[in-house]
């Protein structure tokens, strides 16, 4: 059982470990002017509060429809493109947020953020800020390849 026990200790870490290599290659977080699941630009104000969220754990979170920097026009790889998907649930509201290349390969899917309010605003509000907080033991830093 001991044994059990360090064996999914030392793959949590390695699997963490691997996750935040992948994610400290990337400078830039491109966040979408408007996600799938809605029917408008920012609404509830999600978008804005993704780019607000990425910048707090030490992403550089650009949103589409603004000015590129220089490096990012030149080389769109050194961003990962954002997005927050909407899961099914009955009685709640379950958000993740998903990290692709410019390839589009998954290179980050965090774990689902739920809420049980019944006003949308408050309930994706909620939500996004619950799958957010996986990024706070991320520890990102860009590193130059």
């Amino acid at each position: 059982m001991k044994k059990l026990l360090i064996l999914l200790i030392a793959l949590g870490s390695v699997t963490s470990t691997l996750a935040q290599k992948k994610l400290n290659d990337y400078k830039y977080v491109i966040v979408p002017y408007k996600y799938d699941f809605v029917n408008e630009k920012d609404k509830y104000q999600l978008n804005a509060l993704s780019q607000f969220l990425f910048n707090k754990y030490g992403f550089n979170a650009i949103m589409e429809d603004a000015n590129f920097p220089d490096d990012l026009i030149k080389n769109r790889c050194l961003g990962l493109k954002s997005d927050v998907i909407k899961e099914s649930g009955m009685f709640k509201t379950k958000l993740k947020v998903q990290l692709k290349n410019c390839n589009g390969d998954i290179v980050y899917t965090t774990q689902i953020g739920a809420s049980k309010e019944k006003q949308f605003k408050t309930a994706y509000t909620l939500a996004l800020r619950e799958a957010f907080k996986e990024f706070e033991t991320v520890n990102y830093k860009y590193q130059p390849n």
